[in-house]
Parts: C-alpha cells; sequence; structure tokens
C-alpha cells in the first residue's frame, strides 16, 4: 500500500486536494467518489532521493496530540449511532484532519478495514498512536456490539488522561523554568563575576574571610576544568540515560519512584487512579478480569505494576481474589484500595468500585497538584532568596571588613 497525492473537486466545483493512502490509482479514485469528489488528478506520491541533514534524523515515531485522538472517537462515535458504516464514517473523518501523520494512519486505517480486516487489526497496525487499551476495547466491542459506545468510552479516558499529563507537566514546568534560571545566574557569578572580585581582592593584599575565599577557590577549579566537568556530566547524563533504559534500571526506577518527596506522591496518586479506571472501562466492556488485568498493567507504563499485575493475573486464573492478591503490595495499592476491590468483587459491582475508586485518587491527585503549584512558588522563591543573599554577602564581606580597617 503506498500514499497517493490527489486534486479533486466537490458538487460545486471547489478544488480540494490531499494524500489519501490505497494499493492503486483506481481504489483511491473511486474511494474520492464515495466521499462526494470527483477525481482530477491521482498521483503515486515518490520518494525523492536527497541528503539527509542531522537535524531531520527522528529515531521515535511522530507524536500525536492526544485531542486527535479525541476528536477522532468521538466523532466515529456520532456517526456510527446515526447508523452510518464504519468504513463511511472514517472516509467522512480522515479529511478534517491537517495534521499529515494522523491523516496518513487514518487512511491507511480505512483500507485495512475496506479491504476485510477488523477495526481492531487496523488500529494494531498503529501502536505508537493506539495503546493496546485501545485495541483491546475495540476487540471487544466487535464481539459483543456497542461500538459506538465503547468508542465514547475511549475518547474520554483518552481526554481525562491528556488532562493528568498536562496538569503534572504544569506543576512541574514553573520548578524547572527557575532552575534552569537559577543555575544560569550562578554560572554566570562563578565564571564572570567571581573572577572580576578575586583581582580586586589580590590587589588589597589584605587576608579574605574563609567563606569568601572558599567561593574563589570554587570559581578557579570549575574555571580550570572546563572539560573534566563537560567529560563528567555527560558521561553521567549518558550513563543515566542509559540505566533508564535497561530493563533492570527501568523497573528499579518504577518501583521506588513513588517514595520521591512530594513527586511521588503525586504521582502514585495519578497511577492508581489511571489503573483503577482502565480496569473499570475494561471490565464493563466485558473483557475478562485476568486480560484486563494484563492491559491495565501495559498502560500504566510501570514496569513495577506491570510485574504486580501480572503475578496478580496468574493467581485470579487459579481462583483467588484479585483484591486478596493486590493486598500484598501496599507500597502502590494501599488498603482502602484493594478492600474496596474485595467488596466490589463479592458484591458483583466491581466495575463501579473501580470507577469511585478511580474519582477519590483522582480528586486526591488535583488537589495535592493545586497545593503544590500555591506552595512551591513562595518556596522556591526564598530558596532562591536566601542563597543569593549568602553570595552577596560573601562577596561584600571582605570590603566592609577593610572598610572598617581603613576607618
Amino acid at each position: 500500500m503506498g500514499n497517493f497525492r490527489y486534486i479533486a473537486v466537490d458538487t460545486k466545483g471547489k478544488r480540494t486536494e490531499g494524500t489519501l493512502g490505497g494499493f492503486t490509482r483506481e481504489e483511491v479514485s473511486a474511494e474520492l467518489r464515495r466521499m462526494g469528489l470527483k477525481p482530477v488528478s491521482v498521483e503515486p506520491v515518490r520518494k525523492k532521493k536527497r541528503e539527509w541533514k542531522l537535524s531531520e534524523i527522528n529515531l521515535s515515531p511522530p507524536k500525536i496530540d492526544p485531542a486527535l485522538q479525541v476528536v477522532f472517537f468521538r466523532e466515529l462515535s456520532t456517526l456510527l449511532d446515526a447508523g452510518i458504516q464504519l468504513v463511511d464514517a472514517i472516509s467522512i473523518i480522515q479529511l478534517q484532519f491537517e495534521d499529515k501523520n494522523f491523516q496518513k494512519a487514518i487512511g491507511e486505517i480505512l483500507v485495512f478495514v475496506k479491504s476485510g480486516h477488523p477495526f481492531s487489526d487496523a488500529l494494531a497496525e498503529h501502536k505508537h498512536i493506539f495503546p493496546p487499551f485501545v485495541i483491546s476495547l475495540v476487540t471487544a466491542a466487535e464481539m459483543g456490539g456497542g461500538l459506538d459506545k465503547i468508542l465514547t468510552q475511549i475518547a474520554v479516558y483518552i481526554e481525562k488522561e491528556d488532562d493528568v499529563r498536562k496538569r503534572l507537566s504544569s506543576a512541574t514546568s514553573y520548578p524547572k523554568f527557575i532552575g534552569m534560571f537559577f543555575a544560569v545566574v550562578l554560572m554566570g557569578v562563578m565564571f564572570g563575576l567571581m573572577p572580576k572580585f578575586a583581582d580586586i581582592f589580590a590587589s588589597f593584599g589584605a587576608e579574605l574571610p574563609f567563606s569568601t575565599q572558599l567561593m574563589i577557590n570554587l570559581s578557579d577549579f570549575l574555571r580550570n576544568n572546563l572539560i573534566i566537568e563537560a567529560v563528567l556530566i555527560g558521561g553521567l547524563w549518558i550513563g543515566f540515560k542509559a540505566f533508564a533504559a535497561s530493563p533492570k534500571g527501568k523497573y528499579t526506577i518504577d518501583k521506588h519512584i513513588f517514595k520521591m518527596p512530594v513527586a511521588g506522591h503525586i504521582i502514585h496518586k495519578s497511577m492508581v487512579s489511571r489503573f483503577a479506571k482502565t480496569l473499570s472501562v475494561l471490565i464493563r466492556a466485558e473483557v475478562s478480569i485476568v486480560n484486563a488485568l494484563k492491559i491495565a498493567g501495559n498502560t500504566s507504563d510501570n514496569e513495577y505494576i506491570k510485574e504486580i499485575t501480572e503475578h496478580v493475573a496468574l493467581q485470579v486464573t487459579h481462583g483467588r481474589s484479585m483484591g486478596g492478591q493486590l493486598a500484598k503490595y501496599t507500597d502502590v495499592f494501599p488498603i482502602m484500595v484493594s478492600s474496596m476491590i474485595t467488596v466490589g468483587e463479592k458484591s458483583g459491582a466491581l466495575a463501579i468500585m473501580l470507577e469511585k475508586i478511580s474519582e477519590f485518587h483522582e480528586a486526591d491527585f488535583n488537589t495535592a497538584v493545586d497545593k503544590l503549584s500555591k506552595t512551591i512558588e513562595p518556596i522556591i522563591m526564598g530558596g532562591l532568596g536566601v542563597v543569593i543573599s549568602i553570595i552577596i554577602v560573601t562577596l561584600y564581606l571582605p570590603i566592609f571588613q577593610m572598610s572598617s580597617a581603613i576607618h
């Protein structure tokens, strides 16, 4: 299957251009007619040989804005609910997106579905866009019916996930900016201001206070060992990245990330809410508890939780209670969570209990983020004020002492 660049006109004679995926020129022309367009020109997109630039090299798949997925699934759900066939619904939606990567993916999904493959298999061909959670829900809907309702649930889920990511990013963006700004100022003091003060103090020939001499020595060391420092910092950064990318390293980080000061508590609340919400939606879609546990673990993007869910899923296949097994991992799943799940299992209202768990932890997460945003600014500003005051006093203390000696 390749991409075809087309030029077409609608019923009013308005010209439109774009790209569609297809196996042949005739197939793409037929698809354009189905969309109410008259093909003028349909030509295969040929890849031109050109020199690669370093800035163009991208080893990771292109990222798709979650908002595009929300729009896609909501509109698809609406069209299916209105009685429009899946192929026709995808055809209508495809040209609404300006993002070329997403439009190309939808075009390939359309061709895949038209050739007789299930919609879930078509989505599975683009796992870098649609996570296993989405594919599993669509598969369950295809077997049990109600695809339009499942698509609405998927849209709501992605929307909430995106909102959580944005809130976390917003809560950490200010500290990151202040930290970078402070680092720049500190480097300016050490590499620019401190040497000038050192020359002034040396011209007086007076004995300097310990704190001032310490800062001058530190400045000299930093300026005289730039290569060693660059190699050390680069080595540490590369080493950490390599460690975090390795299975053992990622597992270690994921296991202890909840113990981080301040941020660990927020990440924990977000993770539990996400896990419970995913599990609830899957169970409501009549996915088996074993498969739902495995999918929820994979969706968490946490190797430690993935290991836990796989172990719990194995125990559930042997007839044990999911809540009882989760109770063994209180560092991730608090007693309240496992107890509510146990009650849900016994009462037959597991999905409802999981929703309540998700809502409780989501509210707790929102409160923690709001509290962090309100308290972190004065703490950071106060800390910076103290550090800057120490630097100023350290630099000007010798001048004050010399002035007192003269008088």
